[in-house]
């Protein structure tokens, strides 16, 4: 079916001009006569059904109202112009409800268009069928009430159907909708015909007498579904806090965490800060599930929602975007509505700040902002251990002087890629080895302590200098090894000289003795070069070959040499 989307948006109200006030000019014209007697009890049963309506039971998303109780009798005692304008009114209670809604003014105009085409239709198949209004006997009513709201409830599935088609609505229709609204049309005849003949009996006294059980379970059933609500999102909140607590890294932990957290709150914009130095900077932010460059975080730091929230004493829920728009900086998402804004908190401190909103107004409950609470301690944990595991892996695996890899993480790194190479799936690898040039005459002079500054610096320039795919590691002691993956000999012989180069042209500095300054020495580096697989087709052979290419090709005609293997 072709989706008109906004053609039908414009389309409703202009309907509901030309359909419902001259509909009810009609139906005025051909009104039952009607007992003045009765107008006092319509009008409280018109009260009632406005409370029912403002009170709804919410079941799988959807409202039921079960005014159909009130509406039914009232058709019953006065006919199609009675229970139309009641169920006008009782309509009218909804609209404070649909403020969530993305269109309020669009729904009214609908759902008021949709009952005023049902109450006709349905007032039509209740005379077709044999129905008499004001009837005593039950079979002049229950047949016809049956049909009655069997058109009224397959009416209202069909009119909602449509118009989700209509306008392009990506939310499947589920069966268990209908089924539950099968379910409510059930309850309601039985409910509506005890009604008319409980009134016809003991008079206006029947309202209370049915009204206070029917609120009663009302309250009831509105309880239970929200705590039933509630434990369905703690336990997901549970299940996400598990998920995130198995997350090895940082990055593992909030991908995951913005992933899931729309599948518990309705979250058009996510955005979650970090708490450094008393700073709040962007750690993740996410808009219309798209995660916005790094360049655009750093634009809101310390600053904004993320602020207004950090410094609040609680967690902070907005209904609409008046009530926090004037903390904005200019940088959030100018369609965000509803908010909420939570701590992330571990060891009674504040480590960061948590920001959920919606296009939608009034999208948010107390109960939801409770729930993000509790995610917010889950992510702090989950953080926190996923720091310490990275801290710990990154000990594993690096040189504590250098922060370069270490030869266990190389020989590891080496012995993977040259599998690769025999196995076909990379073309070749390059080993660079490096060995400072007299290196125990600057320990001799400057000290140990000399000889480290030196080795931190020439770490520091060979990291900068190399590409991020390739492996740079410290050998052991002055030595140091760079893995060149896909890079041939060539290439990573003019890396090599390159970086000869720069080196003997750098001043390295060390500490001097005494309140001189720091001292600004001369070093120089000989390298060996060696390309698997003509130069090795093991681990072994090929930094072996490396090894070899230094002393032979570079340490022993002179130093400050690159050398190649050569076989």
């Amino acid at each position: 079916m072709v989706r008109f989307g906004k053609h039908i948006r414009l389309a409703v109200p202009v309907a509901w001009l030309l359909t419902v006030p001259a509909g009810f000019a009609w139906l005025w014209q051909i009104r039952e006569p009607l007992d003045p007697g009765h107008i006092p009890i319509f009008a409280v049963a018109t009260l009632l059904a406005m409370l029912a309506v403002y009170f709804p039971v919410s079941r799988n998303g959807m409202p039921l109202t079960l005014v159909g109780w009130l509406t039914l009798p009232a058709f019953f005692l006065g006919g199609i112009f009675v229970e139309a304008v009641m169920m006008q009114l009782a309509l009218l209670a909804a609209v404070p409800g649909n403020r969530k809604s993305p269109d309020p003014l669009q729904r009214f105009f609908f759902n008021s268009l949709m009952f005023f085409v049902l109450s006709v239709a349905s007032g039509a198949a209740f005379y077709a069928t044999g129905g008499i209004t004001k009837g005593m006997g039950f079979s002049d009513l229950a047949l016809p009430a049956a049909v009655y709201l069997a058109v009224h409830t397959s009416g209202n599935i069909g009119f909602v159907r449509l118009y989700q088609k209509l306008i392009g609505n990506p939310y499947p229709f589920r069966f268990r909708l209908i089924r539950q609204d099968l379910v409510s049309a059930l309850v309601v005849l039985p409910y509506a015909l005890s009604g008319y003949y409980l009134y016809l009996a003991i008079g206006p006294v029947s309202l209370p007498v049915l009204a206070v059980p029917f609120f009663s379970i009302i309250f009831l059933l509105r309880l239970y579904d929200t705590t039933e609500r509630v434990n369905d999102m703690l336990a997901k909140a549970a299940e996400l806090g598990h998920g995130m607590s198995g997350k090895l890294t940082q990055t593992e932990v909030l991908d995951l965490f913005v992933r899931k957290v729309p599948e518990l709150l309705p979250v058009d914009f996510l955005y979650i800060y970090d708490v450094r130095n008393g700073r709040i900077e962007p750690l993740k932010l996410v808009e219309n599930g798209e995660v916005l460059s790094g360049a655009w975080q750093r634009r809101d730091a310390d600053t904004g929602i993320g602020s207004m929230v950090y410094h609040s004493p609680k967690g902070r829920l907005y209904g609409s975007r008046d009530g926090w728009e004037v903390f904005v900086n200019g940088s959030i998402h100018p369609e965000a509505e509803s908010l909420i804004g939570v701590h992330i908190i571990r060891n009674k401190t504040v480590e960061g700040v948590i920001t959920v909103m919606s296009k939608r107004p009034y999208a948010y409950e107390e109960s939801q902002l409770r729930v993000l609470e509790l995610l917010g301690s889950y992510l702090a944990v989950a953080l926190e251990k996923a720091r310490h595991v990275q801290k710990t892996v990154q000990e594993s695996e690096r040189c504590a002087l250098t922060g370069l890899y270490n030869y266990r993480y190389m020989e590891t790194t080496l012995h993977r890629e040259m599998e690769k190479v025999n196995s076909g799936r990379a073309d070749g690898l390059s080993c660079v080895m490096l060995d400072i040039d007299h290196f125990k005459k600057i320990n001799d002079i400057h000290g140990h302590h000399g000889g480290n500054r030196v080795l931190a610096e020439f770490a520091l320039l060979l990291q900068e200098r190399s590409d991020p795919s390739w492996t740079v590691s410290r050998y052991g002691g002055e030595e140091f090894v760079v893995l060149l993956p896909g890079v041939m000999k060539d290439e990573a012989i003019a890396f090599a000289e390159a970086f000869r180069s720069e080196v003997e042209h750098h001043a390295f500095t060390v500490e001097s003795n005494g309140e001189a300054a720091p001292a600004m020495i001369p070093v120089t580096v000989s390298i060996g070069v060696a390309t698997a697989p003509a130069d090795g087709d093991s681990a072994l052979g090929l930094i072996r070959n490396a090894d070899r290419a230094l002393y032979t090709g570079a340490k022993q005609v002179g130093r400050n040499k690159v050398a190649a293997y050569t076989g």
